[in-house]
């Protein structure tokens, strides 16, 4: 079946995208909503252009999109690797190299000079399928950009205390003995529903600019903006969860997560300084764990960054690559 190349914003693109998207098992970042919210916020600044590429078939079903962003003779992907911890297009098997063939085309009929293809998930086919603009006069550099640590299940929760190094399953039982000596007063709940989301952020937001300088610095009020619209529309669309651990009925600590592949990602998070002494963000991330356990999840993905607690709650590094391309003789 013959393919077309189609253009559009969200508004013509964006209900075959979300289609697209669930059928290709794709990334909550690769979606129409996340790439909304971001442009809404961020992208109309400077000469920056967006460009939607889509691949359809004969029936209308759109099967490959590639979201660009377009800076004078520069291309990247659309979005940005502060926030999106993975970028780059989505396909239906079979589709990334003719969709990466019409990305190319696309690029050289508009005089592109350079490329910068950041946050490219570990494991795709895309840093494979884009190699083939060395054939097309382009030079092709590839770098690695970040490690997203990740744990891989192989059972249930006593299994995954062993997976761990004796010192740091001590650590583990050591950060959950105060909670378990509180007993009832501690309660864990995962909030999915859009209202309820979109109702907790504030108080998200105020916990993560608390808990941590630098997150006080990140969440400037275009941020914060982009954190509400992204946190609703992601719920709406069943991307989401929302930790919230409460001591005594009160709000110790917040976990943002997004689902998708029945891995659980984390995002964010943040807690009350108040609740210090009891560890509250690390053992939200350890009971973050435990619930993707319970619910039979393969993986917890901590997203881009080496900080020490990832790796002493099991995450094993995987690499985000970063794509260069540069038009030969520019």
């Amino acid at each position: 079946m013959s393919l077309a190349v189609v253009r559009g914003g969200f508004a013509e693109l964006g209900e075959r995208w979300s289609d697209l998207c669930r059928t290709a098992d794709a990334m909550p970042f690769s979606t129409p909503q996340f790439g909304e919210a971001w442009w809404s916020v961020f992208g109309e600044v400077g000469d920056a252009e967006l460009e939607l590429l889509g691949l359809e078939n004969g029936t209308g079903e759109l099967v490959g999109l590639a979201p660009l962003k377009r800076c004078g003779s520069h291309w990247s992907f659309a979005g940005d690797h502060e926030v999106s911890d993975y970028l780059g297009p989505v396909a239906k098997r079979g589709q990334e190299s003719t969709l990466v063939a019409a990305v190319l085309e696309q690029l050289e009929a508009l005089g592109a000079r350079s490329a910068e293809f950041r946050g490219i998930e570990p494991g795709s086919e895309w840093v494979e399928t884009f190699g083939a603009a060395a054939g097309r006069g382009w030079k092709v550099e590839i770098a690695e950009e970040a490690v997203c640590p990740t744990i891989r299940f192989n059972g249930g929760w006593d299994e995954y205390l062993t997976s761990l190094r004796s010192r740091d399953r001590r650590e583990v039982r050591r950060k959950l003995r105060p909670l378990r000596q509180l007993r009832g007063a501690v309660e864990f709940e995962a909030v999915e529903a859009p209202l309820d989301v979109a109702a907790r952020m504030p108080e998200f937001m105020a916990m993560m600019a608390e808990s941590r300088g630098d997150k006080a610095v990140f969440l400037t009020d275009e941020m914060r903006v982009f954190f509400e619209r992204l946190s609703l529309s992601l719920a709406e669309a069943g991307w989401l969860r929302l930790y919230v651990m409460s001591v005594s009925g009160e709000a110790a600590a917040m976990v943002l997560c997004f689902v998708a592949r029945n891995q659980l990602l984390l995002y964010n998070s943040g807690y009350a300084p108040k609740f210090r002494d009891l560890s509250v963000g690390l053992a939200s991330k350890v009971l973050c764990i435990r619930d993707a356990v319970e619910r039979g999840m393969s993986s917890v993905n901590f997203l881009r960054g080496d900080e020490p607690y990832k790796y002493q709650l099991g995450g094993k590094d995987a690499v985000v690559k970063l794509l260069r391309l540069t038009r030969e003789g520019s």
